[in-house]
């Protein structure tokens, strides 16, 4: 089935904002860790990010697309797609991140997390 070109607009800007939340949050399995380290080691929100994201990204990342891949649930046209927006959206992401002091990014960051849960939880128990 050909993508229309909305469909690949959507692709597009999905990259770039799951880039520039990678860069700015870590997100993921990053949003439990960065908590962790903030609540409970007492990290500075910025230093909890960049530490998730050097925990998370290179060994969970490449195992799990390996994974995934072996048992065929990836979708390699979307997936490239989405890369150069993850990419460049990450670099956005974490200069805007940089700009942010750390109780602001701190209260961002805690705003992402109650919209998604809100957002989660009437989804689960909305349908």
């Amino acid at each position: 089935m050909a993508d229309s070109p909305l469909r690949l607009a959507a692709i597009i800007l999905a990259g770039i904002v799951g880039g520039v939340a990678a860069g700015m949050f870590g997100v993921g399995g990053g949003i439990l860790l960065i908590a962790f380290l903030v609540l409970v080691l007492g990290f500075e929100q910025h230093r909890a990010q960049g530490t998730s994201l050097v925990a998370l990204v290179p060994p969970t990342g490449l195992l799990g697309f390996l994974e995934y891949s072996r048992s065929g649930y990836v979708s390699w046209r979307v997936g490239l797609l989405l890369m150069p927006g993850i990419f460049f959206g990450a670099v956005a992401g974490s200069w805007l991140a940089q700009t942010l002091k750390p109780r602001r990014m701190r209260q961002v960051f805690a705003v992402l997390l109650f919209l998604i849960g809100a957002w989660q939880a009437f989804s689960a128990w909305g349908r």
